[in-house]
């Protein structure tokens, strides 16, 4: 280690006038080798003032070293030893905001380097020392400095003598420097000067001590007076003690005794509250409760009043909150007992008594189904009320919620045989209900047929001049009928079920408990809500579960009527589902929710059919198509939805279907113009069906069909192109090869000017193939084609003449090429078409006009 300080002496510090006083080799904690070594070095300046630094060294190659870090010492904070009682190498130093976590390679240069550290921090730092935390103090030792090589002994003398000046020190020497009126040059001036104050100032420390003789001797006078009096003080305390040494016994017996006594009329306090409480609780049932329970008779409202009183008191008692320990008295237990075994007996009895009213009025509901019915005016569907059951029922209502706080599970037990007593009642009643209904269908249908019978004399098809005639309006009073009995009779036993089995009161009680603790009300309520409703579905669901099969047949039966009427219905529900809103309404969420589903289904369902028929296009034999039924079908459906939801807002599910079917129908046209049974040219099946689809979509001005318009609309007019550029083909046909053969050679590189000197482009050869078609064969072409497009098209096709115009304009436009390639390549050559422009649009007008 010597010879390390030796060679950092002299490769840094003498360099830079500073003298290495401690060293400590720096190795990794996990004792792995560094690559390079480094050192923590403390030395200080030779030169004045002294300065005191910490650096890190680190030894680079070949005794190369070099500072990477440097501090004051005035920058230390803290030095912490990790642990004194045990030797480690280990060891923290916070400089600044930095803490540096260091391991030496002993123990030993651990301990020496922070020993150093401690006596140069006391040396030259007054103020502001680090905090040395677990080193022990290094004991005061003389100091010894490390030899090093071209060191002067006599700086290392004065350095040891040597101690800075504070800057408050330095602040106080130059203020009296000040006051002299001198310098810092001037010292021997102002020694003299504070000699001659030193001199003044003892003298007159002395006259102030010789004036204060007299004084000094009446305090010392004062205090032998006070010391005496302290003795007197004494001496009388301890005859006061002497005194009261006999009495102290007395006391502590008397103390004890008190004591004893204060227990004695606590705990006989104590005693009569627990004998109190209990006696109030043992009270809270009386005889004549336990009488009323034991005697009961179900059958007497007298006596089920003495039983829900009981049934009260026996709940106060169980609810009371006592001491544990007065669970530990006999009497209590016993009192229990009894009460328990009381209560027990009362509930087998009610469970069967309950258990026997509910099946008693299942048989009394059902052997009076074929009882005349008192109904009202204006129609005769209705469903009996409940209101005798629930009226026999009401007086159990205390019970059945004393029953559910005290046993949970016979509470259950009844619960689910009233649901099973009372799924009959009401399946009878359905059956009958729904029963009258499809009898009021069919009179509706037989009444229709009739009428129509009297009016119409050779009748096709009876059902469908039945579904004609039969006005939505009458479907839609049955569904309000419906809708009007079977709603009242779903809350009424909602209503009834709730507060007969006492579903809220313990959500109640539990929401109040947890709003009053959290404050959170909000989420809490509705969590209640959910539950409660979970419940009462629990309890409605199995009885109403034949509800929904009748409402099936019943949907099904209206749409055998009319497949359409099932849009009237589902626009009915959707405006009748804006006043239904009630959440915890089970009518209005399982039932009323569930119809409307299911008339949504049906109407997805009679859609989806429709979307497969107009997609299909079948044919036995070759035929010429035409307009497609299936396009009409779409147009009448169209009117009939658009009529039904003429005044909703909920056309959202309509729309989807309005592209569904646009492109199934599309799909159809495309199938009949390909199929190979079709004497009609695609492309006449194409525009003829387009065309007649634009105009049915024009009609009916449907916002979401709009593009499907437009596409329409370019489907027949491209279409119409196609069929006349395949038609007409090359009207002159020799003409046309040969202004094409011209155009080729072009192409090729001939100019223009130059094609008439080629022999086969000659002004002869011209004449020649003009000459092959004179006016009367041109005109007789045209007219082989007009009758063509008549056979084509359908008969009194109002796009007969649309064709013939695209006709028209399609053969003016090669006549016109041929005679811009003739003023091209035949200048100034008078050879002219056989028929001119004029002549053609002549011939296109007399034929049109003759057909």
């Amino acid at each position: 280690m010597r010879a390390i300080v030796s060679d950092l002496q002299r490769a840094l510090f003498h360099l830079d006038d500073e003298r290495l006083v401690a060293v400590a080799n720096i190795v990794r904690i996990d004792n792995k080798k560094r690559r390079k070594p480094t050192f923590l070095c403390l030395a200080v300046t030779t030169d004045q003032p002294i300065s005191v630094r910490l650096y890190f060294v680190r030894s680079e190659k070949d005794d190369y070293y070099k500072k990477k870090r440097q501090f004051t010492l005035r920058d230390v904070k803290t030095v912490d030893g990790i642990n004194p009682r045990k030797l480690t190498a280990e060891f923290e130093l916070v400089v600044g905001d930095r803490l540096f976590k260091l391991c030496a390679s002993t123990a030993e240069d651990k301990d020496s380097f922070i020993k150093q550290l401690y006596k140069f921090a006391n040396k030259y730092l007054p103020v502001q020392k680090p905090d040395f935390v677990n080193v022990p103090i290094p004991v005061e030792t003389p100091y010894t400095a490390i030899t090093v090589e071209h060191i002067d002994d006599d700086a290392d003398e004065g350095l040891v003598d040597y101690q800075p000046i504070s800057a408050k020190e330095e602040a106080d020497f130059r203020r009296l420097l000040d006051r002299a009126n001198l310098t810092i040059g001037e010292a021997d001036k102002f020694a003299a000067v504070l000699a001659s104050q030193l001199q003044l100032l003892d003298g007159a420390n002395i006259q102030s001590i010789m004036d204060s003789e007299v004084a000094v001797n009446d305090l010392i006078t004062l205090i032998e007076g006070a010391l005496e009096e302290a003795d007197f003080l004494d001496k009388e305390l301890d005859s006061f003690d002497e005194l009261l040494y006999h009495v102290r016994d007395s006391v502590e017996l008397i103390e004890e005794k008190d004591s004893l006594g204060c227990v004695e009329r606590k705990n006989s306090r104590i005693l009569k509250d627990y004998l109190s409480e209990l006696i109030s609780v043992i009270d809270i049932v009386s005889e004549d409760h336990i009488h009323a329970l034991q005697n009961a008779n179900l059958s007497d409202p007298i006596s089920i009043s003495r039983c829900c009183a009981a049934a009260r008191a026996l709940q106060a008692y169980s609810a009371t909150k006592v001491d544990p320990s007065v669970h530990l008295m006999v009497a209590y237990k016993e009192r229990t007992d009894q009460l328990n075994q009381s209560t027990d007996r009362f509930i087998e009895k009610l469970m069967a008594h309950m258990s026997a009213l509910f099946s008693n009025l299942v048989r009394f509901k059902l052997a009076h189904d074929n009882d005349l019915i008192e109904v009202s005016d204006w129609h005769g569907i209705v469903l009996r009320k409940q209101s005798e059951r629930f009226h026999a029922l009401r007086p159990f209502s205390d019970l059945m919620g004393w029953l559910k706080s005290v046993r949970t599970g016979a509470y259950q037990t009844l619960i689910q045989r009233y649901v099973q007593n009372t799924k009959l009642i009401y399946k009878s009643e359905f059956e009958r209900f729904f029963d009258n209904l499809n009898g009021e269908l069919n009179k509706i249908a037989a009444s229709e047929r009739k009428a129509t019978l009297r009016s119409t004399e050779m009748i096709k098809s009876m059902t469908e001049v039945v579904s004609d005639r039969i006005d939505s309006k009458e479907i839609i009073r049955l569904v309000e009928i419906v809708l009007g009995e079977v709603g009242p009779i779903v809350e009424s036993e909602q209503k009834f079920c709730t507060r007969f089995f006492h579903m809220a009161s313990d959500m109640l009680t539990a929401l109040e408990t947890q709003s009053t603790s959290s404050g959170d009300s909000g989420n809490i309520g509705k969590s209640v809500e959910k539950q409660m409703a979970d419940q009462v579905r629990a309890v409605l669901s199995p009885m109403f579960e034949y509800l929904h099969d009748h409402f099936d047949k019943f949907v099904k039966s209206c749409c055998q009527l009319e497949p359409s009427f099932i849009f009237v219905m589902f626009v009915f529900l959707s405006r009748k589902a804006l006043s239904l809103q009630d959440a915890s309404s089970y009518f209005s969420v399982m039932v009323f929710g569930r119809l409307v589903v299911l008339v949504k289904r049906h109407m997805d369902a009679y859609l989806d059919k429709k979307s497969h028929k107009l997609s299909e296009v079948r044919f036995s034999k070759r035929t010429r198509i035409g307009i497609l039924e299936n396009v009409d079908q779409f147009a009448e459906l169209a009117r009939t939805t658009q009529a039904a939801f003429a005044e909703t807002d909920r056309r959202t599910d309509l729309d989807r279907w309005y592209t569904q079917l646009i492109t199934s129908l599309k799909n159809g046209i495309e199938r009949a113009a390909d199929s190979p049974f079709s004497k009609s040219p695609p492309a006449v099946v194409r525009f003829e069906n387009y065309h007649h689809l634009y105009s049915v979509l024009s009609e009916l001005k449907i916002d979401c069909l709009d593009a499907y318009r437009k596409e329409a609309k370019k489907a027949y007019q491209d279409n119409i192109q196609i069929y006349v550029k395949d038609l007409m083909g090359r009207p002159l046909e020799k003409i046309h090869t040969f202004f094409e053969s011209v155009e080729d050679a072009i192409r090729q590189g001939v100019k223009p000017e130059e094609i008439a000197f080629h022999q086969q482009f000659s002004r002869s050869e011209l004449k020649k193939v003009i000459s092959l078609y004179p006016e009367k064969e041109v005109k007789k072409g045209l007219e082989q084609l007009y009758r063509k497009i008549e056979k084509h098209l359908t008969e009194s096709s109002s796009l007969l003449q649309v064709v013939w115009r695209n006709m028209q304009d399609e053969f003016l436009k090669q006549l016109k090429h041929y005679n811009e390639v003739m003023g091209n390549c035949y200048p100034n050559s008078r050879i002219d078409l056989e028929v001119s422009i004029q002549d053609v649009l002549s011939y296109f007008s007399q034929i049109a006009m003759q057909h």
